[in-house]
Formats: structure tokens, sequence, C-alpha cells
């Protein structure tokens, strides 16, 4: 079933962006927390947040980035840089998810 989400399906489409474009060096850290940030605050009606998904392709595919955000002193990024999920599963679930999303 089609969800109407237009929120979060424009998050994910800058966080695709952001992943694609962005090099994993420290120098980045600024944009990822920004995202960060946004992300945590997008509402949605039926659709849980993806936070664990985003944050478990940003450790694989950002793994310097990841490692900055695990040394931030922030109480959020602590609780998400600490969430566990396989990566191919990760990346399953969001793929599944931006089909539902209209």
């Amino acid at each position: 079933m089609k969800q109407n989400e237009n929120e979060l399906k424009e998050a994910l489409k800058k966080f695709d962006i952001m992943i694609k474009k962005t090099p994993d060096n420290p120098h980045s850290l600024y944009v990822y927390k920004n995202f960060i940030k946004y992300f945590i605050k997008v509402k949605t009606k039926n659709i849980p947040l993806p936070a664990s998904e985003v944050m478990s392709i940003i450790k694989h595919e950002k793994p310097v980035i990841f490692r900055e955000l695990r040394k931030q002193d922030s109480s959020y990024l602590y609780y998400l840089t600490n969430i566990s999920l396989e990566y191919e599963e990760a990346q399953r679930k969001l793929a599944e998810l931006k089909l539902k999303l209209v």
C-alpha cells in the first residue's frame, strides 16, 4: 500500500544525494550532523522513521564519518550510533520503504 509521506520521501532523497556526493573524511562531519538533526525531526504519519537503517548505511559506506559521529558529545548521536543493524538488511528495508512512498 502506498503511503503519502512527503517529508520522509524528501529526507530520503537528501540522504541518497549526501551519501553519493560527500567524501568520507572529517571535513564532512558537519554535513552529516546537520542531516541527522534534520532527519530525526521528520514527522511521519504511519511509518516509523528508518533511523537505524540510515545509521547502518552511514556506518558501512562512510566509516570515517561514523567514527567521528561516535566521538561527538551528544546523547542523540550516542544513541543512534549504537544501534546495530546489518548493512544488507538496512539497504533492503530502505529500498522497500522507498517503494511504499508515493
